[in-house]
């Protein structure tokens, strides 16, 4: 350490330049994480925090949602099976006019007292017989109050706004939570029929759900991967992600690789003079390690300060545990990416070495 702590003090443009290229390769990863998982969360809020554990719905709709429609026969099967922990879910996409507005968004029906009904922020929840409408909180940056009413295109039927609730987002989208019944009567063409049944039970009331004839039971999680756009937008980011990963590797490898072979001449000194191999190696990981924790924890710092300074429509979530993940995972890559040099370093012969320096 003390070899390490000498030979930055020395060379401090050097080391420098190497830190901050570090800290900018980290600065794009933790930015990138944090846009990855605002996507994630604004395409899928709903799913991702939802209570559910399990969602049911027909074999041939491949886990998504709007292509399943579930006949009351099969509804009233799955409650006698899993009881309360089985509510029925429609879903369908609405676009609404709010005054010269036009917004667009999920309209969700759910019955109320059930484990789905959304818990209102702001206002009150949804009841039995309530024609009004709980809305994503998110609506607000559009102008929208309590006591507004959205206009359904192109029926025109509307929609009072009574509540606010958060963490309702689906495809991009706000969701407009109704309740079943008026769901059913905004939408009669379906017959009755609706999308899904979200099951808040594990073990048992699932596997026995699952036998049911024509129906396929999917985990939270797969009905996550299952939703359209979902896999493939999170799968380009997080490929992004690793390229950077393996760029800053291969950068750190090559820099120090270099200034090893630059430094040949000093090792074989220090080596003549008794150092060991051991030494040497450690003094070059210590290095390596100092520099890139320095680097990582400035990133860190410039990216939070960077998320505060976002705007507030902006997809960006980054929570302390992602940061420390992350900044782990590339202080642990730098330490793997100074074994390059370690072999150049025990192959240096003292003799050769000096005589090469004189």
């Amino acid at each position: 350490m003390y070899l390490a702590l000498r030979e930055l003090r020395h060379h401090r443009l050097r080391s420098l330049l190497i830190g901050g290229i570090v800290t900018l390769i980290a600065f794009m990863v933790l930015m990138l994480t944090g846009l990855t998982r605002g996507l994630a969360h604004d395409n899928a809020a709903l799913l991702i925090e939802t209570p559910a554990t399990h969602f049911v719905t027909t074999r041939d709709s491949g886990g998504v949602f709007t292509r399943s429609f579930l006949t009351p026969d099969t509804v009233t099967r799955l409650q006698a099976v899993a009881g309360a922990q089985a509510t029925p879910l429609a879903q369908s996409f609405a676009t609404l006019s709010h005054g010269d507005q036009q917004l667009s968004g999920v309209l969700m029906g759910v019955q109320p007292g059930s484990f789905m009904n959304p818990a209102a922020q702001q206002g009150q929840p949804l009841s039995a017989g309530s024609t009004g409408a709980v809305v994503d909180e998110s609506l607000r940056e559009d102008g929208v109050t309590l006591g507004d009413t959205l206009t359904l295109k192109p029926g025109g039927e509307t929609l009072q706004v009574i509540g606010f609730t958060r963490a309702a987002r689906l495809n991009h989208q706000p969701v407009v939570f109704v309740t079943l019944q008026h769901w059913q009567t905004l939408n009669p063409r379906l017959q009755g029929t609706v999308n899904t049944v979200a099951l808040n039970a594990q073990g048992e009331a699932a596997a026995l759900a699952a036998q049911l004839p024509g129906v396929t039971v999917h985990t939270r999680a797969a009905a996550l991967q299952e939703l359209p756009g979902y896999r493939e937008e999170q799968g380009s980011l997080i490929m992004i992600q690793v390229f950077l990963i393996v760029v800053a590797a291969f950068v750190l490898a090559v820099f120090f690789y270099v200034l090893t072979l630059q430094k040949t001449p000093q090792f074989g000194l220090l080596k003549a003079i008794g150092a060991s191999t051991r030494t040497l190696a450690g003094s070059l990981v210590a290095q390596m390690m100092v520099l890139s924790v320095l680097a990582v924890t400035v990133a860190a710092l410039v990216t939070l300060g960077a998320a505060a300074l976002l705007p507030a429509g902006l997809p960006f979530t980054l929570t302390a545990p992602t940061v420390l993940g992350a900044s782990a995972l590339l202080v642990a890559v730098a330490a793997l990416s100074s074994l390059l040099s370690l072999g150049s370093i025990a192959r240096v012969d003292p003799l050769i070495a000096i005589g090469a320096s004189t």
